[in-house]
């Protein structure tokens, strides 16, 4: 069973909102936390940044969007 695009958009939208602050935009670190059951983590914003969660089978994965 697969997450629809709009649900993946949210889930990723509420892991941003929960690290803001978190990870400074040199950081060479990645940066994780819990949302809804799925376990996020942000790839280090020095590397490129991105975002994947996963659920037990499920994954997401968003790219960093450039600005």
């Amino acid at each position: 069973m697969g997450i629809s695009c709009a649900d993946a958009k949210s889930l990723v939208a509420k892991f941003q909102q929960q690290i803001t602050g978190k990870q400074p935009p040199g950081s060479s670190q990645p940066v994780s936390a819990s949302v809804d059951g799925w376990l996020c983590v942000s790839g280090p914003p020095s590397g490129g940044g991105g975002t994947s969660c996963s659920r037990g089978e499920q994954t997401v994965f968003a790219e960093a969007a450039a600005e």
